[in-house]
């Protein structure tokens, strides 16, 4: 373990890994390597990984306080490392996801999940794009794709179904089984996510030239609708919520997120609750698949 507190030492000092490689004559990649094995072997997250350099967390700022000094301090290093994975008031944990996940499914949870575990404490980050577990850009995140890598833990969730709906100010009386989605006003999601099934659904069947709005945002294609801008294409849990009238339509798409975590972090418990805590949220709100 020594040479992977070595590296993680003259990180800390150097402030990024190529530094910290000339300094120790190494590669960059075995600088990463080795404090990626050092996090793992402590089950903690040190640092933190920038275009700019490296920072410590709250964690890695007392192991390296511990690290820094005398040689004998180094045989308390599991004893803090254990006493830290179960601490409180030290880094948030991190959650990635979309803005409907983190704004409809989680953020309504909040209140009750931080009552009951009020030494912890949660960012909620909507991000557009995959970010890096391994290189700790996050601590969990819920994808819409089951990820490949060994190294990380996953859970399937509950899927989102997804539905066309329109507001009664824009049906003005009209039967929604009535409609014709060709003569219609549509909404839709733009390729800000790539091919995903929301984007590639109007197209697939004939419908594109009928969007009159593309977003990335799903709530702003549900105040479209409310504000009778047309029909949009939507998750159901949230179109109801809004009290949105479902429209007939050929067979709409759904969509299984994973809960993802670092295998590294698989014993920590403020992790671990959060995970639980997520789980049961999507259950709560779309129901058990």
């Amino acid at each position: 373990m020594w040479d992977n507190i070595r590296c993680f030492v003259c990180s800390v000092e150097t402030g990024s890994f190529t530094d910290t490689a000339k300094r120790l004559n190494l590669s960059v990649a075995t600088v990463s390597r080795r404090l990626q094995k050092l996090e793992s072997e402590l089950g903690l997250r040190l640092l933190n990984r920038h275009v700019s350099g490296v920072e410590l967390t709250a964690e890695g700022k007392i192991v390296y306080e511990k690290m820094a000094g005398p040689a004998d301090q180094f045989s308390e290093l599991t004893r803090i490392a254990t006493m830290l994975r179960d601490g409180v008031n030290l880094e948030p944990v991190v959650i990635s996801s979309t803005e409907p996940i983190i704004s409809d499914i989680l953020a309504p949870k909040l209140a009750a999940f931080l009552r009951t575990n009020t030494d912890l404490r949660l960012t909620l980050s909507v991000s557009t794009s995959n970010v890096s577990l391994p290189k700790r850009e996050a601590d969990i995140a819920i994808r819409l794709n089951r990820p490949q890598d060994d190294n990380l833990m996953t859970k399937r969730l509950p899927s989102l179904r997804l539905g066309l709906y329109a507001s009664r100010a824009y049906l003005n009386g009209r039967d929604p089984s009535a409609l014709a989605l060709e003569n219609e006003s549509l909404l839709g999601m733009d390729d800000s996510f790539g091919d995903i099934p929301e984007a590639t659904w109007f197209s697939k069947h004939g419908l594109a030239h009928r969007l009159v709005l593309k977003s990335s945002s799903v709530r702003t294609l549900c105040a479209a609708t409310i504000e009778a801008c047309g029909i949009s294409l939507v998750p159901r849990f949230i179109a109801e919520r809004q009290g949105l009238i479902e429209i007939p339509s050929p067979a709409t798409p759904q969509r299984t997120p994973y809960v993802v975590f670092h295998r590294d972090f698989r014993k920590v418990k403020r992790i671990v609750l959060t995970k639980n805590w997520i789980v049961e949220s999507f259950e709560e709100t779309l129901g058990k698949s």
